[in-house]
């Protein structure tokens, strides 16, 4: 019970010190209630597909990760999305992808598949909900797959290599077609080891400015001609008789090789391409372009290109 003064000497009532004392009761009442438990859902609209996938020329399993990114505003991470249906086509064959019972989220082709160079594909992607509010989402994506330079020969030397020291130089020369690729980015494979930077890594080091000079490819205006080109690359680990070189080539379209670009400009340093999300929405900032449609509720990239390869027994 609270004893209030609220009498002056004459007798007559204090109204000051009546309406301070119910302030202080109300103020205590308030701090009281400020201690209950509130639990406040925030919606947003900010999620995303993420696609990390490609389709080639290379008779092999093809695979798709998706993911769906988590809320910027909430801080929720990425998590993977099951039960979408994907396939790929170019109007004569369609090729399924099957998500992999095992990993959720990766989906691949039921057997070996291979696409062919000058072909447009069609990435498809239905039955994906992620706002979770009963109404299926749907992606698409389209390519050109370049038609592959022909390799004719592969010549390996020993010598000094750009930066002065011992290697086995390696000139792959190859034959560009009209319709050939805009960006030719190649490496060296060293009894299936890898020997230089690469796409072996799916996007790149970032530690790579992908110079144009380096991989343009020049072209060849007439229909139906080509010219001969070489490309170089050099292996500086010790090379023995009877070691199989290969010299891979990956074949871009413009638009491919930008978004490396852009990639390897944005990411350089954060050592993200060891992690199976190469999407990693704290890594990668959300500036980067795609070519999933609809571009505002999608990011990644889905690349189709094609891949040449030579390879030879090391006898010099």
């Amino acid at each position: 019970m609270y004893t209030l003064g609220c009498c002056n000497v004459k007798g007559r009532v204090d109204y000051a010190i009546i309406g301070r004392s119910f302030c202080m009761i109300v103020l205590a009442l308030l701090l009281s209630s400020c201690e209950q438990e509130m639990t406040l859902e925030i919606k947003t609209n900010d999620k995303r597909l993420l696609v990390d996938g490609e389709f080639t020329n290379d008779t092999a399993v093809h695979s798709i990760r998706l993911y769906c990114s988590g809320s910027l505003i909430t801080g929720r991470p990425q998590t993977t999305v099951s039960g979408a249906k994907i396939f790929v086509a170019d109007g004569i064959d369609t090729f399924d992808y099957m998500e992999n019972k095992d990993t959720p989220g990766l989906y691949q082709t039921a057997g070996n598949a291979c696409g062919k160079g000058g072909h447009t594909y069609m990435l498809s992607i239905t039955h994906v909900d992620l706002n979770e509010d009963g109404n299926m989402e749907s992606y698409t994506a389209n390519g050109l797959m370049p038609v592959p330079v022909t390799f004719d020969s592969l010549v390996s030397k020993r010598g000094l290599n750009g930066d002065g020291n011992m290697a086995v130089n390696n000139y792959a020369y190859y034959r560009l077609y009209y319709n050939g690729p805009d960006y030719a980015y190649h490496f060296g494979v060293l009894n299936n080891k890898y020997q230089s930077i690469s796409m072996t890594d799916r996007l790149g080091t970032g530690e790579l400015s992908r110079f144009e000079g380096q991989y343009k490819v020049p072209k060849v205006l007439n229909p139906g001609s080509f010219s001969t080109y070489w490309s170089y690359v050099s292996i500086n680990t010790t090379v023995v008789k009877g070691d199989t070189i290969i010299f891979v080539c990956y074949n871009f379209t413009n638009d491919q090789y930008s978004f490396l670009k852009i990639f390897d400009n944005n990411t350089s340093g954060n050592n993200q391409f060891n992690s199976q999300n190469i999407y990693d929405q704290l890594k990668v900032p959300t500036n980067l372009p795609t070519n999933i449609e609809p571009a505002d509720e999608a990011a990644g990239y889905f690349f189709i290109y094609s891949i040449s390869k030579i390879s030879k027994v090391f006898n010099e």
